[in-house]
């Protein structure tokens, strides 16, 4: 030790005093100890201030409290009914005192919680609630401590504290159902309270303490009963009083005094409240004003209740951690009645303003410049698509020339406008018509791709595979329901683990799929031997887009004890692969991002929407050089009678021997990318099937423009005519088709019922399956634009099944017992769904909820374009979500391996195997990763095919079973010993 600092002496040593190592230690040690500590705290404030809002705003908790700050008020009433008590009874005492108890506790919490404790403090109910609380402890005080100061003083304020919880029936305004019935019971309360509360002072002020025979004016005091002072209350508030009952004591006058002044003000502006509440439903001029405590998106462009419905569901989930933000809406046009019941729903969170984002001072009303994002949504619907796109690209500029940092996310309908739009300042962009056809084109080859996507985007509140009184199937389908795409922090204490081994890993102990990474040029698919390293962040080794059961098994990565990960990475097995030289050389080129490249991350993204833009232009300079060298069809260059190309494709139709094809009934607006979705899948080596023709069944052709984008496709067909009529449908030869595609034809202002958008599609299906009565049914997928109308297919489903019109044969599962007519027992079934409804909207709070059993739904035959809206709002808080989707569907043309989504049928070798048996098979045998399986129907155990994602471990395979797995795509038939270990 040195001499200037002793423990055993009091001498101390100054800052500037050498130290030896072990006393450094130990001063270090302490100080990590106290950040640590802060630390912890920091952190438990932050997940108390994340969690606030969804804990408080649970219905339960709520109507809890509020019965009983009512049940503490009547029994105040109650003790006091015939005149001011003064001693409480020992049971009294204990309600009194355990009511109490609960206020406080919820006092301290909710300052606890606050954003900001100071401002909460002094708020005016929160010094009531303080002040409410404060009577059963002065009690406690003066009968424990009466040797105090002013501990005789104690039980007089406590009587006058006590009739102040009359204010806290104000709870009961939370369980208004709209704004104005808020406010006309914040009226009515007001009075009620006022008239309680100082009913109940004047009771405890002009109470007689001591005995006094003498007349009331002499006492100075009075014994009242509760009726008679909430008499007296009333005619004094509401008239000049009758004078045969007046206060006798000052205090009490005082009292009086006061509560007239403070009626003749409070009233009022309730008054005043109410009127303005009921212009603000027609007028939305105000400015958001709530900035600084809560921080807020904007939303503009094309608003309707629909796509506001989606999105509002989505952005507000518990799992988007959007707790504390609103949403400012910003648009031209006044809300329709159907966007008012949306608003109403959402009142707290969102606020309307009637006014341009072109604009300046409109913008300064929504507050740009201190918003956390930008939404600009286009009309998908519109009939001029190009026009919609120019729209969203001027509202872009706009915003990014009042906020040069915020996150700009937009809509557009064509893909050679991403591009431009880009560079424009959007942070990202949803192709809503290269996505949305790209998807469907690749349902056309993988069974249930829609309901998978739909699962993965589309989010719900509650444990919906919790109800066991559900069929087995229902609990399966439910368990995939809920889980989402979620981008994963991968703490450094993963660092060397391979790819491989870090999907083992997070799979086994939270049944976790890591899909890709996010590295400096975007989303990427990785391979199984890349070794995780680390990045300069020091706690943060890299971010995979990862498919969870929840945020709450996200959040739970993180809390694995680093003992765990170190005991697995010593015990992990290598299976002594190699990878090939090009592999490696792309391996060490990957560099994980921290997601702050942001400009670096968006030039790979305009470099890839660049492709379709250069095509775009192709094919127009290819239509122009047509008409310039008499190859149009209104050119007079050609020989007489000679018909152009694209007369040709119009007229000629489908081959009559064609088999084995997709027939598309409708023509997309992005028919390239629906084609090339097609075409350029991946076909296995030794495959030798061909890709699929297509053959596109529609009353009008496409226009030139559009032909000269797919002229140089082989295998397109087209056929003039009405999928409604069966000499049309029989000329696609549509019985020996795989896939049948229907597209709805949605266009704007159509129909005066906006639900009767899906009208086309819905009556098509019918005659589909009239059509295929006698074969097998192809695989139907139909795009809905409302997904209420999916019932009216479920029940034309229903009525096939009785009827045995259309579907796939299934084996029977041998397991169960067949004691009833195959129509009752489908109709038990039907009708355990239908109870299971109610459960399903109960627990979930979403208005779709209750589509989730129908069969459409279940088998993967639909595409909801609410879909697109889903991933709308999950750009915020997923950065490049629609990267990772592209990724997915159509892979990378940087991939070596041309790695993406495929499907693939169940060997023989897995049949009766678990679902987790087979994961690993994948992912150590072929470097795949398999997130979920289609099923055929089984009879009564399964009714109809059913899509699961990312199923229960325990989950045996069947024949039949479809597998979607992620990766390099490979046939059995061409690999049949790649399971054999």
């Amino acid at each position: 030790m040195h001499q200037n600092y002793n423990r055993n002496t009091n001498k101390t040593a100054t800052f500037m005093d050498p130290l030896s190592f072990d006393e450094a230690v130990i001063v270090v040690l302490h100080a990590y100890d106290c950040t640590t500590m802060k630390g912890h705290m920091h952190g438990l404030h932050q997940r108390l201030l994340r969690n606030y809002d969804l804990i408080w705003n649970q219905v339960e908790l709520r109507t809890t409290m509020a019965i009983s700050s009512t049940f503490q008020a009547v029994f105040h009433v109650s003790l006091n009914w015939t005149g001011l008590r003064i001693g409480l009874e020992s049971w009294m005492q204990e309600v009194d005192f355990s009511l109490n108890l609960i206020f406080t506790l919820e006092y301290l919490v909710h300052a606890y919680a606050a954003f900001d404790r100071l401002e909460y403090i002094l708020s005016f109910f929160p010094i009531v609630e303080f002040a409410v609380v404060l009577p059963s402890w002065f009690d406690l005080i003066s009968t424990h401590t009466p040797s105090i100061g002013y501990a005789d003083t104690l039980p007089y304020v406590s009587r006058l504290l006590r009739p102040l919880r009359f204010i806290r029936i104000f709870r009961l305004v939370q369980f208004a159902t709209s704004s104005l019935q808020q406010q006309a019971w914040a009226a009515m309360l007001t009075i009620v309270s006022i008239v309680f509360t100082t009913a109940g002072v004047v009771q405890a002020t002009e109470a007689c303490l001591e005995h006094c025979d003498d007349e009331a004016r002499v006492c100075r005091c009075r014994d009242l009963s509760f009726p008679n002072l909430l008499y007296f209350v009333v005619v004094s508030i509401s008239t000049l009083g009758y004078g045969d009952i007046s206060p006798v004591s000052i205090s009490g006058k005082f009292v009086i005094a006061f509560v007239i002044l403070f009626t003749f003000i409070v009233v009022p502006i309730q008054v005043n409240r109410i009127q303005a509440t009921i212009t603000s439903h027609t007028d939305y001029s105000s400015a958001y004003s709530a900035a600084k405590l809560h921080p807020h998106v904007i939303l503009t462009g094309f608003v309707n209740a629909d796509s506001l419905s989606v999105f509002f569901g989505e952005f507000f989930h518990p799992s988007n951690l959007n707790w504390n933000e609103r949403v400012v809406i910003l648009n031209a046009a006044p809300p329709t009645p159907e966007i008012n019941k949306v608003l109403h729903a959402y009142d707290s969170k969102a606020q309307y303003i009637v006014g341009s984002p072109m604009l300046d001072e409109d913008l300064t009303r929504a507050v740009l410049s201190d918003v956390s994002a930008c939404y600009v949504l286009v009309n998908r619907q519109s009939s001029r698509p190009q026009y919609a796109d120019q729209c969203c690209a001027l509202i872009t500029i706009a915003l990014r020339r009042g906020n040069p940092t915020c996150p700009i996310y937009a809509q557009i309908i064509n893909s050679r406008n991403a591009a431009t739009l880009l560079k424009m300042g959007a942070s990202d962009v949803v192709v809503v018509g290269m996505l949305k056809f790209s998807i469907l084109g690749r349902s056309c080859q993988v069974n249930g791709l829609p309901t998978l996507l739909l699962n993965l985007l589309a989010q719900c509140n509650s444990d919906l595979d919790s109800h066991h009184s559900s069929p087995q199937w229902q609990r399966h389908y439910l368990h995939g329901y809920m889980h989402g795409i979620f981008l994963l922090d991968i703490p450094r204490t993963f660092s060397s683990l391979t790819f491989g081994d870090l999907i083992r890993f997070l799979y086994d102990k939270a049944s976790i799929i890591p899909l890709a990474m996010l590295t400096d040029d975007g989303v990427r698919f990785i391979d199984m031997d890349f070794k995780l390293g680390a990045t300069a962040d020091p706690n943060l080794c890299c971010k995979v887009y990862v498919i969870a059961k929840g945020l709450s098994a996200v959040e739970g990565v993180v809390k694995i004890p680093p003992e765990q990960i170190l005991s697995y990475r010593k015990g992990v097995r290598r299976k002594g692969k190699s990878s090939s030289s090009s592999n490696l050389m792309e391996m060490k080129k990957i560099k994980p991002a921290l997601g702050d490249e942001i400009e670096q991350i968006r030039e790979s993204i305009i470099n890839m929407y660049s492709v379709a833009e250069d095509y775009d232009v192709e094919a127009a300079m290819g239509l122009a050089d047509s008409e310039a060298y008499g190859y149009s069809g209104h050119s007079h260059g050609r020989l007489m009678g000679e018909m152009s190309e694209y007369e040709r494709f119009a007229s000629l139709g489908a081959p009559e021997d064609i088999t084995n094809h997709i027939v598309v009934c409708g023509f997309p607006s992005d028919t390239y990318h629906f084609i090339i979705t097609i075409r350029e899948a991946p076909v296995p080596d030794d495959d030798n099937s061909p890709s699929p023709a297509i053959v596109f069944l529609a009353a009008d052709c496409l226009n030139e423009r559009e032909f000269e984008r797919l002229r140089g496709f082989s295998d397109v067909y087209f056929v003039q005519g009405s999928p409604v009529n069966f000499a049309d449908l029989k000329k696609t030869n549509i019985r020996s088709a795989i896939s049948v595609l229907i597209l709805t034809q949605a266009s704007e202002a159509q129909y005066s019922d906006p639900n009767m958008v899906d009208a086309d599609a819905i009556t098509i299906v019918r005659y589909i399956v009239e059509i295929s009565q006698r074969t097998r049914m192809p695989n139907l997928v139909v795009e809905l634009d409302k997904s209420s109308n999916v019932k009216l297919l479920s029940s034309q489903a229903n009525e096939r099944r009785t009827t045995s019109a259309y579907g796939m044969p299934a084996p029977v599962n041998r397991n169960v017992s067949y004691l009833s007519t195959r129509r009752e027992s489908v109709n038990s079934v039907l009708s355990r769904r239908d109870s299971f409804w109610t459960s399903l909207d109960e627990g979930d709070g979403n208005t779709d909820a209750s589509f989730l059993l129908e069969e459409f739904i279940a088998s993967g035959r639909v595409f909801m374009n609410s879909m697109l809206d889903s991933l709308m709002s999950e750009c915020y808080r997923k950065p490049w979500i629609t990267q990772f989707l592209h990724l997915l569907i159509n892979g990378s043309t940087n991939d070596l391996e041309e790695r993406r989504l495929f499907q693939i049928e169940a060997p023989n070798k897995l049949i009766a195997r678990t679902y987790g048996e087979c994961f690993r098979l994948f992912l150590d045998m072929a470097s795949c990763t398999i997130i979920g399986l289609w099923r055929p129907e089984r009879g009564v155990a399964l009714p109809h095919p059913c899509v699961f994602t990312n199923p229960p471990t325990d989950l045996q395979i069947e024949v039949g079973d479809l597998f979607f797995v992620v990766g390099k795509p490979f046939a059995f038939t061409s690999s049949p010993n790649i399971f054999t270990s």
